[in-house]
């Protein structure tokens, strides 16, 4: 009878030992895994080195916009973006500047702002329209026979009642020959026209 008690207590304690091998196996294992994935996160860090546009976590995290550029690009139009990007990264996306453009007319180095539009200017697009409107595109002189009511409004001593006046007589009686015919005008005479005649041609 004490031999076969002794037996079933060995048994017993046999078998305790090994719970608790297993037990301490399991636990180890548990807290090995919570540390691996504490530090998952971490791991799409490097995709940040890259073309500054991630997926998941990362567009979350930093926030995205849209911007469409258009102008003097190779391939304008709407491009996403993640993170702090600038206005030479949506340069870059679109293919780069053409060779007509006028890179010093924007800040390269602005932040992006979603929603918006970025128009890249070509060179000397800025104020040739409005010199060969009405005046000499060589001189900057405003040419009396095709400037407008604003134009010659500019001229000294000329506001808009005699500008309209200038339009009026254009409109009757043809272009003007010479500077000079400008004191054909009612109250334009030789003290106004002195005052003017190094601002005006025709």
């Amino acid at each position: 009878m004490k031999r076969q008690t002794l037996i079933t207590i060995g048994i017993c304690i046999g078998f305790l030992v090994l719970s608790g091998w297993f037990y301490m196996r399991s636990s180890a294992g548990s807290a090995q895994n919570t540390q691996e994935w504490s530090y998952s996160p971490e791991s799409p860090s490097p995709s940040l080195s890259g073309d500054g546009r991630s997926a998941g976590g990362d567009t979350a995290d930093k926030g995205e916009c849209a911007v469409y550029i258009c102008g003097a690009v190779k391939n304008p139009g709407v491009y996403r973006f993640s993170g702090d990007a600038r206005v030479c990264d949506a340069v870059d996306a679109a293919g780069g500047f053409r060779k007509k453009a006028d890179r010093a007319a924007i800040n390269q180095a602005r932040t992006l702002q979603d929603g918006e539009q970025i128009t890249i200017p070509r060179k000397g697009s800025g104020s040739k329209k409005k010199k060969t409107v009405g005046g000499d595109s060589g001189s900057g002189l405003i040419n009396i026979n095709q400037a407008d009511l604003a134009e010659l409004m500019t001229l000294t001593g000329i506001g808009e009642a005699k500008a309209q006046l200038i339009i009026d007589y254009r409109t009757e009686n043809g272009s003007f020959a010479s500077i000079e015919d400008i004191m054909k005008i009612s109250g334009i005479k030789e003290g106004i026209y002195n005052r003017i005649k190094d601002q005006i041609t025709v």
